[in-house]
């Protein structure tokens, strides 16, 4: 394996960590996960390419991308425009997300653990892993409801029964939360099975909306689509920092989903290849149902249960649904425990991930998760414009991918920072946000932010550094 002298801890700190996490090797059936934040052992790390791209195509293949691309279309913009808005913002930042891989690939750590290295224990807690448990708990909510809400779509034409939408959202919700509480092993068999089936389907639903008799759902008619605003740069930059901001909120995933994997060279094919193959087909889908309609709807599943009715199309919507919202909902609340998990250690991961959970069933109870999706996905950029930028900073150019692994849980260690914070990342983190509601939308402000809160850290840094280095020679 390419970088084994940077790669595991020893043997005695596995033993270690097994010890401190001992409720998680006494579960019930041997065929849940029983790693939590602690290493995975080198013996486990054998997943190779086709695993990995398939677990992240279905991780950006869900609902929510497929909403962006089509909500785009419906406040106004052509569907080149939506395409590109939503794809390159998606897409900007999965190249910060596919380089934090390798902390999970060299060192077999979820990324919320590795984050210590960067704010301290105490501020990883506090800050990265506290803001992914609340993304987790809200992305898990948008995507149940935008399924609960083309559920209750075709349930009322097929039955005639108007079923309540919570408890169509409750029910629906109970489904995703199995092969997160089984963990990554079930994640990964399930990607294999579902994704073919996923492909199939959007296939099958594409063909039929070229082959509609509306002239406006042909191709050319749909690439030619111009909206009522076009290439508006404003809506563009709504699109793109939504996109942007959407995936910066998962920068610790990165090697969350990694740890398990083999080499570097496999991860960076396999996750780089799904980024650009999932957005790529999640955006055009939506965007090209919502162009089909003349933006008159945004929501790909409402928009095929209406034109399709029949009950081969609705079958397979709610197939279609049901597969989308366990590989992204699995996905989310399976990080989401590790998150929580990283703020309370004495909580085994199971348990995490069973509140993390139930917190998102309640939280899907609100048609605002949906209604106000723009704000909210503003307001988590908000935080992880500047985290993202403070870690990858830390990460890849100050530490140069290097780090030790028993430091990061030890409370002596060079992590613990002053009483357990890095105070040049909590300082990086308030300019950040501060900056981030200061500068326009239309600057594409995530990724400003971004790269100033990195740049911010690092010269923090380095006249730390210099200071320190200055204080010993006297």
């Amino acid at each position: 394996m390419e970088n084994d002298a940077l790669v595991t801890a020893d043997n005695s700190f596995h033993d270690d960590a097994r010890a401190s996490h001992a409720h998680g090797y006494h579960l019930p059936s041997a065929h849940i996960e029983h790693a939590g934040i602690e290493p995975i052992p080198a013996d486990q790390k054998n997943v190779g390419f086709i695993d990995q791209f398939c677990v992240f195509v279905n991780f950006l293949l869900n609902p929510s991308v497929m909403l962006h691309g089509g909500a785009a279309v419906a406040m106004g913009l052509s569907f080149q425009a939506a395409c590109l808005a939503v794809g390159l913002g998606t897409l900007s930042a999965l190249i910060p997300y596919t380089m934090i891989t390798r902390i999970g690939v060299d060192y077999g750590i979820p990324g919320q653990v590795a984050a210590r290295m960067s704010y301290g224990i105490r501020g990883a807690q506090l800050i990265p892993s506290a803001a992914r448990a609340v993304c987790s708990v809200y992305f898990f909510a948008l995507n149940t409801i935008i399924g609960t809400i083309a559920v209750h779509a075709l349930l009322f034409q097929v039955t005639g029964l108007d079923l309540s939408l919570p408890l169509i959202g409750i029910l629906f919700g109970f489904l995703q939360i199995i092969f997160a509480v089984l963990g990554y092993d079930w994640l990964k068999k399930m990607s294999r099975l579902v994704l073919p089936v996923k492909l199939f389907i959007i296939t099958y639903f594409m063909v039929l909306l070229t082959h509609h008799a509306d002239p406006s759902f042909r191709p050319l008619a749909v690439w030619h689509y111009q909206g009522t605003h076009a290439w508006s740069w404003v809506i563009i930059a709504i699109w793109f920092n939504t996109g942007c901001s959407s995936w910066l909120s998962m920068i610790t995933d990165a090697a969350d989903f990694c740890r398990y994997s083999r080499n570097r060279r496999t991860t960076y094919w396999g996750v780089g290849l799904a980024s650009v193959c999932g957005t790529g087909i999640a955006t055009l889908f939506g965007a090209y149902a919502a162009a089909s309609v003349g933006g008159t709807n945004g929501n790909v599943f409402t928009i095929l249960s209406t034109y399709y009715p029949d009950h081969l199309s609705l079958l397979l919507i709610f197939i279609l649904l049901l597969f989308d919202n366990i590989s992204i909902n699995s996905l989310n609340i399976y990080t989401g425990g590790l998150s929580l998990e990283n703020i309370f250690p004495a909580v085994k991961r199971t348990t995490a991930t069973a509140v993390i959970s139930l917190l998102g069933i309640a939280l899907s109870a609100s048609q605002d998760v949906v209604n106000n999706l723009v704000g909210y996905v503003d307001a988590i950029g908000s935080m992880f414009a500047p985290i993202t930028g403070i870690i990858i900073a830390d990460v890849i150019w100050l530490r140069h991918g290097r780090l030790n692994v028993n430091d990061l849980f030890d409370r002596n260690g060079p992590y613990w920072f002053s009483h357990g914070f890095n105070m040049c990342a909590l300082v990086s983190t308030a300019v950040g946000v501060l900056l981030y509601y200061m500068i326009p939308a239309y600057f594409l402000r995530p990724l400003l932010v971004f790269f100033i809160s990195g740049a911010f850290y690092i010269v923090m840094e380095k006249i730390l550094t210099v200071r320190s280095h200055l204080a010993k020679q006297e």
